[in-house]
């Protein structure tokens, strides 16, 4: 019995005994913590409307309208989307800045490559009826010659 209770003793000791301060956190870093966070919040809601009318911009882009402007301003707006990230590229939270450019600028990249496949669509399809009837004249004068 005494065997087990000192098993037992050395065993909680070793298991539950607080080795180092790595738990406790002083009130100023705590604070500055705090206040990182705050900060942190305050650029996401700031940087939030960026994003959302950079979203509506290249939701609404047509590829057809050869318009530059709209282009650079689509482009300038995912780069300031980007921009948020420099403010402090060290901190690991303000990737998600990188992250939402590089989905913008996806999404204006595949909008405008999915124009120019709908309009080579619309060519091929026109091509294909251009056999078509050419085949039909084909076979009209053939069966004629007959």
């Amino acid at each position: 019995m005494g065997i087990f209770l000192v098993a037992s003793v050395i065993l909680c000791v070793a298991i539950f005994y607080n080795y180092g301060n790595e738990g406790y956190i002083s009130k100023k870093e705590f604070a500055k913590k705090v206040n990182e966070e705050e900060q942190f919040e305050d650029l996401v809601t700031e940087a939030l409307p960026t994003v959302d009318t950079t979203y509506s911009k290249i939701v609404k882009f047509n590829p057809n309208v050869r318009a530059v402007f709209l282009e650079s301003d689509i482009s300038g707006s995912i780069g300031a989307v980007k921009s948020y990230y420099n403010r402090r590229p060290y901190d690991a939270r303000y990737k998600c800045f990188i992250h939402a450019s590089k989905l913008l600028q996806i999404l204006f990249y595949d909008k405008r490559e999915l124009a120019g496949n709908y309009n080579d669509i619309k060519n091929i399809k026109g091509s294909v009826d251009d056999c078509h009837m050419a085949q039909r004249q084909i076979q009209q004068n053939m069966s004629m010659a007959r």
